[in-house]
């Protein structure tokens, strides 16, 4: 009977210390990349795990050139959505090692037209759709500036497929030319490394 109690005594008291090993917790940033490309990050769960849902918007451009006879305008845009799980272990005070998997698509647009007023009237456009679906590993850490407010940077080693087509259009001869890509795409690059800061609750 004693024994008994003394178990449940230990369980009960046990309770909180379990309780507090995992919390819910949630959390909202911003996100940069390459210092071009920004988005917003929202990951749910407890101090242990959590989902990540990410959108990175990439900055599009738009310009526009002129050169004796020929005006030349273009842009570009683009816009990636990635999901994943990541995981969380406290390695010093403020500091969080983080860890996880996300998978991802990104899509990317590039245009551009050449008006020639010269005799020649060599007018042409050209258009090109990048389709790109991939999973990356996530590592990081977080540095926790206060109880709501958390840096972090990341590594996301990833895997992806790249396709799309492309499509050149002479007017002058009214010619069209288009073309089928694919290649796979793996390892770090310049895009691979992210930074965030974010509210925690």
């Amino acid at each position: 009977m004693k024994k008994s109690l003394f178990i449940i005594l230990a369980l009960a008291m046990s309770l909180p210390v379990m309780a507090q090993e995992k919390t819910k917790q949630r959390e909202v940033g911003i996100t940069f990349s390459s210092f071009s490309r920004f988005g917003l990050i929202y990951k749910t769960g407890t101090n242990k795990a959590l989902w990540r849902y990410n959108t990175l918007l990439i900055s599009g451009s738009n310009y526009k050139q002129s050169e004796d006879s020929l005006d030349r305008t273009g842009n570009n845009s683009g816009f990636k959505l990635s999901f994943g799980r990541e995981y969380r272990k406290i390695v010093a005070e403020n500091l969080e090692l983080r860890y996880g998997l996300d998978v991802s698509f990104s899509y990317y647009y590039s245009g551009s037209k050449t008006d020639d007023y010269s005799v020649d009237n060599h007018d042409r456009r050209y258009n090109s759709d990048s389709y790109e679906p991939g999973v990356n590993l996530v590592f990081g850490l977080n540095y926790v500036i206060s109880k709501n407010l958390v840096v972090g940077a990341e590594i996301l080693p990833s895997l992806s497929y790249n396709f799309g087509s492309d499509s050149h259009k002479y007017y002058y001869n009214d010619k069209e030319i288009k073309s089928s890509f694919h290649a796979f795409e793996y390892g770090l690059s310049n895009t691979s490394a992210l930074l965030s800061i974010a509210y925690r609750f």
